[in-house]
């Protein structure tokens, strides 16, 4: 496996936003192949101490070969909703200075065709980040209801076609189960063979984005992070999210407005002292041109970033 199989997305003002305390603790929730993780371990002194945690087991091997040699990293395997039950496994009580989550596919995840996520390299329909989960994509899409295959891809990848492609589907596995990514994008590029594209997207782009997000339940975990990170923060400890789709960015968006702003129903009470567990520091940080130009999947990454207050 290649010293570089993935190429950080807005790196630079992530550590910048990310990184004040170098002699502090941080967490890379989302660790995949040590892009951020890299990164921190460089900038902070030899006092500072880095989790990096990750879901996928291939993240997991590739970050203990990689760092095997730094004492200044741990490295768990963990998803969103259970990284705090992972970090007291591990008896890491402490709090941090610095979260950061990087929400987008690996490159390795997307161009290794065993793992199923893209509809560029064919290969058996999986898309689950745990490998150890159950549930994988064939079993889901050749035994789901009609109305809840159409009501995923519509919810999860807003794909306006999303009753037409899950009656497509239904008909087809009557015939033949649908096992490979490629059996399953000819079928979504059929229903949609007439239809005009915004910014030359694949026709199959919203439909696999909407499967794959429900097989790893990616929004729910993604709420349950967010509502774990304010307990994982020290007071001035800055929370840093890399959003790629909007509805993603919304969840994000939302839980930082909400954090940082008084109850509406307590606000208007006299003497009201501001209750907000939240400060907003960077509503909207794109990519510049240039890092687009050279990472083109770095488009529509979005990095918002918010510091917990000294409230206690």
């Amino acid at each position: 496996m290649s010293n570089i199989i993935h190429e950080p997305v807005l790196l630079e003002e992530s550590l910048t936003n990310l990184i004040d305390n170098y002699s502090g603790n941080y967490l890379d929730v989302t660790a995949g192949f040590g892009g951020h993780s890299s990164g921190i371990l460089d900038i902070i002194s030899h006092e500072g101490r880095l989790i990096s945690s990750d879901r996928d087991q291939d993240s997991i091997n590739y970050l203990n070969n990689r760092f095997s040699e730094n004492p200044n990293i741990n490295i768990i395997k963990s998803n969103f909703s259970q990284i705090c039950q992972a970090l007291k496994k591990e008896n890491i009580e402490f709090k941090f200075d610095g979260i950061i989550a990087d929400l987008g596919m690996s490159s390795f995840q997307l161009d290794n065709s065993e793992r199923g996520f893209s509809f560029m390299r064919n290969g058996k329909l999986d898309m689950r980040m745990d490998q150890q989960q159950n549930l994988i994509a064939k079993d889901w899409i050749n035994t789901a209801p009609e109305n809840e295959i159409a009501n995923v891809i519509w919810r999860f990848g807003e794909e306006s076609s999303s009753r037409k492609i899950a009656k497509e589907i239904v008909k087809k596995r009557k015939k033949k189960l649908i096992e490979t990514t490629e059996e399953l994008a000819e079928i979504i590029t059929d229903v949609k063979k007439n239809t005009a594209y915004k910014n030359k997207k694949h026709p199959a782009t919203k439909t696999f984005q909407g499967i794959r997000i429900f097989i790893n339940n990616e929004l729910e975990e993604l709420k349950l992070f967010l509502d774990n990170s304010l307990e994982l923060l020290n007071p001035k400890g800055r929370l840093c999210i890399i959003s790629f789709h909007s509805l993603e960015d919304r969840i994000v968006k939302r839980f930082f407005r909400d954090n940082s702003r008084i109850d509406p129903n307590l606000a208007k009470l006299p003497n009201m002292q501001d209750t907000s567990m939240l400060k907003v520091i960077a509503k909207k940080i794109k990519p510049t041109e240039s890092e687009i130009i050279h990472n083109p999947r770095a488009r529509s990454a979005v990095l918002r970033v918010a510091e917990r207050t000294s409230l206690l």
